[in-house]
This record gives structure tokens, sequence and C-alpha cells, in this order.
């Protein structure tokens, strides 16, 4: 039964022209296709690449190198596969190249995102930094394409149909990753609680 209509636009084309159709239009040097690419697919590469980086800076980087890499690429495109799939590929090499950096620097994967002025006391603080550090390694020790679909279709909004055209998957496919994700998160987030009403007093 398909689901309620995505809050977030669309990656499936609305302007009449396929991907692969503006894929040729820039091997030739249309710039305007090319706009219209990037304007198409910005969120998703972003929500690809958050599936392998926890810094926002480092998304916006990553999605901005995809690009580039892609524009260098581009000849190499062969327009009688689909644009989503390739697209996708170039964002999980960079993604990778970035995360591997980032392990070679002994850089801490999941840094605590940026404090607000009005800050919680300690224990809530206490609290709050566990839970993301648990939920944040469910997700790491979620598999790639799992970790990418539930990104993509619960963090991002897109539906399951957007997302396979994404990853190059079929609907099912993504829901089935997407459904055993959920379910490592509920997992993690139920042993923790568990702990915590152990250990209360």
């Amino acid at each position: 039964m398909p689901g309620p209509a995505p809050r977030t636009p669309r990656t499936t084309p609305t302007d009449g022209r396929s991907d692969e159709d503006l894929a040729r239009a820039v091997q030739r040097g249309d710039r305007e296709a090319l706009d219209r690419l990037v304007r198409r697919y910005l969120r998703p590469i972003h929500a690809v690449i958050a599936s392998y980086l926890a810094e926002r800076a480092d998304v916006e980087d990553a999605a901005q190198d995809t690009f580039l890499r892609a524009i260098d690429g581009i000849g190499s495109y062969r327009a009688s596969r689909p644009f989503a799939p390739w697209l996708y590929q170039i964002a999980r090499n960079v993604a990778r190249d970035r995360l591997r950096a980032r392990v070679a620097a002994r850089l801490d994967p999941l840094p605590a995102s940026g404090v607000g002025a009005a800050t919680p006391g300690p224990d809530v603080q206490a609290e709050r930094a566990e839970i993301r550090r648990l939920v944040g390694a469910a997700i790491d020790r979620l598999p790639e394409q799992r970790r990418t679909a539930f990104r993509l279709h619960d963090v991002n909004g897109y539906t399951a149909e957007d997302t396979a055209r994404i990853m190059g998957l079929s609907p099912g496919t993504v829901r089935s990753h997407v459904h055993h994700a959920r379910r490592a998160l509920r997992a993690a987030l139920a042993s923790r609680l568990g702990d915590a009403a152990d250990g209360g007093g």
C-alpha cells in the first residue's frame, strides 16, 4: 500500500527531462542541465554521505567533492545505464575516502553536535550523550545499504520508490532494509532503557 506523499522534494523528474537526458546534455557542455542535476540530487547525496560522516561540515564538503568528481568523470558515464546509481557510487567513494582519512587521524567519527545557548544539567547532558552514542553506534553497525536506506527514507523523508531509484534497488528491498534498521535501533534503545531500569535505585 503506497505511503503518504513525501514532505521533501522528490528525486523523480518533474520537468519532463530524465536524469540520463540531462547527463547527455552535460556531456555536451550544457551548464543549465548540470544545474538541474545538482538541484535534483543535492539533498539525496547529502543523505548518502551522512550515512558515513557525522560532521555536517564534512558532509557539505564531501557533497561538493562528489559533484566535482561527477563533472570530471561525466565523459565516462554511459547514458544507457541509470544515472542515480552512478552518482550514488561516486558519493560513496568520496565518503569512504574521507572516513578512512578520519580514522587514520584518530578522530572521533561521532562527535557531539553543537551546543545550544541554554544547556541542560550535567545528568541530562550525560544521558543525552549516552543515547546519542548508542544510536550512532547502532547505525554504524548496520550494513552499508541498510544504513543508507534508513538515512534516505526515515531521516530525510524520501519515499521507498525514490530511495530505491537513488540506490539502484527495488522498493521492496529498500523497505526491507528500513524495517531491519528500525528493529536494530529499537533493540539498541530497549537495551539502554533496560540497563537504566536495572541499575536505577
